[in-house]
């Protein structure tokens, strides 16, 4: 009997697969790669994440293997979105006057403020009830709708909101 394509094609790259998606790899791009059909790899997916044996390898390498950049990405987009502060350093060398090679550091305090944009796209995805974006068809005048909700006044002496759930993100 011929083997399938998940025997063949699949299952001896478990581990690039698994590296491919921890590098942000999709899976039209993983499917690519593995050189089969993006509707196959998806079904071997499906199948995997419903309890089928034969895929549960498949679905749980690719599926640990996606949460730590999506992880690394939400808390980028919360500290981008709250804004932050880091020192950066800088080294020179330089000759001093008897020709000794110095080096010189500087370190200076950066900020980089919230991100209203930043902002508005975490709050309208983790809080959709309070913060949303509703295109409208037409207002009931008959007018075209703008698009925009305006949102609360932002504060600009206020510290950044906790995160919910005691600082951990997600």
């Amino acid at each position: 009997m011929a083997k399938s394509k998940y025997e063949t094609h699949v299952s001896p790259y478990l581990g690039k697969i698994e590296n491919w998606a921890r590098k942000g790899a999709t899976a039209k791009e993983i499917a690519g790669k593995l050189r089969i059909a993006y509707s196959t790899f998806r079904k071997y997916l499906d199948l995997g994440g419903q309890g089928d044996g034969r895929y549960a390898a498949l679905a749980e390498a690719f599926t640990q293997a996606c949460e730590e950049p999506d992880d690394n990405v939400e808390a980028a987009l919360y500290k981008r979105a709250c804004g932050f502060e880091y020192v950066e350093t800088r080294r020179e060398q330089k000759l001093d006057r008897a020709g000794n090679v110095v080096e010189l550091v500087t370190t200076t305090n950066k900020v980089v403020p919230p991100d209203p944009t930043s902002a508005m796209f975490w709050l309208t995805n983790r809080r959709p009830g309070t913060w949303k974006y509703s295109p409208e068809e037409k207002d009931p005048d008959g007018d075209e709708g703008s698009g925009i909700v305006l949102l609360p006044p932002v504060m600009e002496d206020a510290a950044p909101p906790e995160p919910e759930g005691g600082g951990a993100v997600g």
